[in-house]
């Protein structure tokens, strides 16, 4: 009975949230912490002097952390602190380990030792990520910029005092608006949206694949521009070549759904993102079955609490043995709980609360449930294409005479949208779809994004190579530049 009542108050604490769930994700894109880990015997002032680009600022910190005193030259306890990361020290700024996979390790600059890293561990500049066989790693940049790191991989993240973000040392890398230098090649992304893959190789040599946008590839004084659907291989000590199809693109597209995508096996009901925060060793199934605030909402309305409290005692971490909390606030029972305003960044958590009675004593807290926290949820699985869509036109990568292609499909259910080459398709009451585009001589990699009415988005790619027509008697048909 004791347990339902405190189920039942948890509840109702979350449904009064509700106002703020829906924030909580603009609010946390607009403010972006740091983790700095105070030893006992820390003063803030200290703090400030290693830690701020201008010590004077130490008072901020205050605005964001309850310490024990305001007094900066006061000993703090051992604890942890949350600081915006616009006043650290650029040197100091951390790129965050959101998820690995199996065996991943970390080295701090200018040591030897690799120890063994966990999700949430904060990297600085001139720290190096390795993983081993059947290994990988994702780390997320203060500017929300993503890096995807292979299995037998090794990297350094942003060396100091050098002008660009990645240094591959071995394996390979998949990031968005990352610069990354290999031991052959040195790669800049030339458009914000590019994409692209990096692989050193065992001879030292480099190939690099671009799934979006272009990147620059430059080597020896040689600069080549490498498109969406390309790639371009530098071997050590001689220029770029280049730019070839890309040979496997289904398989490239996987890895480039992967690098953006979902970080759990099995297919969940939130809409995953890379950057959302997901619990340790927590399978897809489990996230589905998480709680959502507006499904509480509904199942709860009109419910009404008659136990004598004089405040609660709210807590969520990404674990389940609450190693790692997140989140730990007292509200007196008169005080709006208001989470969407606590900068939590999205993402599923577990939560419990413990109930104050009206003497002041705290009761065991209720057992952790999984709650998501302003990411967006769907009611239905995700689409199947086998059963709602058909791409008629192109059924695979093609070569055309024409510089118009006319792409056709068909959609078989209602609530499906179609999108070519980033503009709306045309559809008729039927269910058919149709979009020309217009082509460039030599490779287009065109995009089909399917959108249903739950949010769940797909995007199949397919080249279609354009060959002017005085060409394709060609006993060999290339692009421009490759014959």
């Amino acid at each position: 009975m004791a347990w339902d009542r405190r189920a039942a108050v948890f509840l109702a604490i979350l449904i009064l949230a509700c106002g703020g769930w829906a924030r909580a994700a603009r609010r946390s894109a607009e403010r972006s912490f740091q983790t700095v880990i105070v030893h006992p015997g820390d003063t803030l002032w200290g703090i400030a002097h290693v830690w701020l680009r201008d010590p004077a600022k130490w008072d901020e910190i205050l605005k964001y952390n309850r310490l024990p005193a305001s007094d900066p030259t006061v000993a703090l306890p051992g604890m942890t602190l949350r600081v915006p990361v616009v006043l650290i020290k650029e040197d100091m700024r951390a790129a965050t380990l959101i998820y690995l996979l199996n065996r991943v390790s970390f080295r701090r600059q200018d040591t030897a030792d690799w120890k063994s890293a966990a999700e949430e561990l904060q990297l600085y500049r001139g720290d190096s990520l390795r993983t081993f066989e059947n290994s990988k790693a994702k780390v997320r940049f203060v500017n929300a910029e993503l890096l995807s790191l292979d299995a037998n991989s090794m990297a350094i993240i942003k060396p100091v005092t050098r002008d660009y973000d990645v240094e591959l040392k071995s394996g390979g890398v998949f990031v968005g608006r990352s610069r990354v230098v290999t031991a052959s090649a040195r790669i800049t992304p030339k458009t914000r949206d590019a994409e692209y893959s990096a692989r050193v190789r065992s001879d030292l040599s480099t190939l690099v694949e671009v799934y979006k946008g272009v990147a620059a590839v430059d080597a020896q004084g040689k600069s080549v521009d490498v498109p969406a659907g390309m790639g371009a291989e530098i071997k050590l000590g001689m220029a770029p070549s280049l730019p070839k199809l890309i040979a496997d693109l289904p398989e490239f597209e996987a890895r480039a759904a992967a690098f953006k995508g979902e970080a759990v096996a099995g297919q969940a009901r939130i809409e995953l993102d890379a950057r959302l925060r997901i619990p340790n060793a927590v399978s897809a199934d489990e996230i589905s079955s998480s709680g959502d605030i507006n499904d509480l909402g509904t199942s709860l309305k009109g419910l009404s609490i008659g136990i004598p409290v004089s405040g609660y005692h709210i807590q969520a971490a990404r674990n389940r043995d609450f190693a790692e909390i997140i989140f730990d606030k007292h509200y007196s029972v008169d005080e709006p709980v208001r989470l969407g305003d606590e900068n939590i960044a999205p993402g599923v958590y577990y939560w419990r609360v413990a109930v104050i009675d009206l003497l002041g004593t705290e009761q065991a807290f209720s057992a952790p449930r999984l709650y998501s926290f302003g990411v967006m949820r769907t009611t239905k699985g995700a689409m199947n294409l086998n059963t709602s869509f058909s791409l008629l036109r192109p059924a695979g990568d093609e070569i055309v005479s024409s510089d118009t292609y006319r792409v056709m499909g068909l959609v078989k259910t209602e609530n499906l949208t179609v999108q070519v080459a980033g503009k709306p398709a045309r559809t008729d009451e039927s269910g058919n779809f149709f979009a020309t585009v217009k082509l460039k001589e030599g490779a287009n990699v065109i995009a089909i994004q399917v959108r249903d009415g739950y949010g769940h988005v797909t995007t199949l790619t397919r080249r279609v190579t354009y060959v002017p027509a005085k060409a394709s008697s060609s006993s060999s048909v290339l692009p421009p530049g490759l014959r």
